[in-house]
């Protein structure tokens, strides 16, 4: 068992966390945001095919679309991590839910936040995943990689968090779930609105 107090920062605070609900008819997909359990955690992101016709060659959290056989979209989170990753759900200990998201493609998503067993080896789907990856909690929080961009939306300029680690930009969804997560639950004041609306 590892003895990082980011760890037990996690397991601390999720309890007290509330996870923001989106209500409407939307298309239901869910994603794993898993830490490895070690001396110097990491969030684990993979980089999806570019030969995928949806979201081709993006930075993404483990994860997919509800299929009709999944109890629940904690179900489908660990599915698809194991169809991907090849990790297993009973090597992820889910803390609980994090806010749900709209994507760009208009469908709600559901972050799970969880630890991974430590040691783990990946055996990835290369049909579906170029690489996977960890990226250091201690680098996302101090915001050295972080950085806000602004996007047009349907007509209308956003501002968006983005990260840069090594070769990979982290960016979409996924960059705000991070910030969301890091902001909240880890107090990294990275300089994006959050679900508080206070940053």
């Amino acid at each position: 068992m590892s003895n990082s107090p980011l760890l037990q920062t996690l397991r601390d605070r999720i309890g007290d966390y509330e996870a923001r609900t989106i209500d409407g008819d939307y298309p239901d997909a869910a994603v794993v945001v898993a830490v490895n359990n070690s001396d110097r955690p990491g969030v684990l992101l993979t980089q999806r095919s570019p030969n995928l016709s949806l979201h081709a060659g993006e930075i993404a959290f483990p994860g997919g679309k509800e299929d009709d056989d999944d109890h629940d979209l904690l179900h489908t989170a660990v599915r698809e991590m194991e169809e991907e990753v090849g990790v297993a759900a009973d090597q992820f200990e889910c803390l609980g839910p994090l806010d749900q998201r709209i994507t760009r493609t208009n469908i709600r998503m559901t972050p799970y936040l969880g630890i991974l067993s430590a040691g783990l080896d990946f055996e990835i789907n290369y049909g579906e995943l170029d690489a996977a990856f960890y990226v250091p909690l201690d680098e996302l929080i101090d915001g050295r990689l972080f950085s806000v961009v602004e996007v047009l939306d349907k007509g209308i300029t956003k501002r968006v968090a983005r990260f840069q680690f090594q070769e990979y930009d982290i960016w979409g969804v996924t960059a705000m779930v991070l910030a969301d997560m890091l902001n909240e639950l880890l107090d990294a004041n990275l300089p994006i609105e959050t679900r508080t609306g206070e940053k």
